[in-house]
């Protein structure tokens, strides 16, 4: 019998196979929020918590009343440069 933690990874790596995110993102959305950014760079809110605190550039910081937003170009340029 596989564990429950197996069947969901197993579950979330099938949804994201079948999901084309070049089809869903254009080109003019680069602007996107944190788990919008999680979706397109295929990793967990966790990664992109992490990436925030090791300085992964934002156009706006989230507090309690405001979301953090992020250039989907800047960050792909951040990430690239690891």
């Amino acid at each position: 019998m596989r564990s429950s933690n197996y069947l969901r990874r197993a579950k979330r790596t099938q949804n994201r196979n079948s999901i084309d995110t070049n089809a869903l993102f254009t080109s003019s959305d680069q602007v996107v929020g944190k788990d919008t950014l999680a979706s397109i760079m295929d990793v967990t809110m966790t990664s992109v918590e992490r990436w925030i605190h090791d300085g992964m550039p934002a156009e706006q910081r989230g507090s309690q009343t405001q979301e953090w937003i992020f250039n989907l170009n800047d960050v792909r340029n951040w990430k690239s440069s690891f």
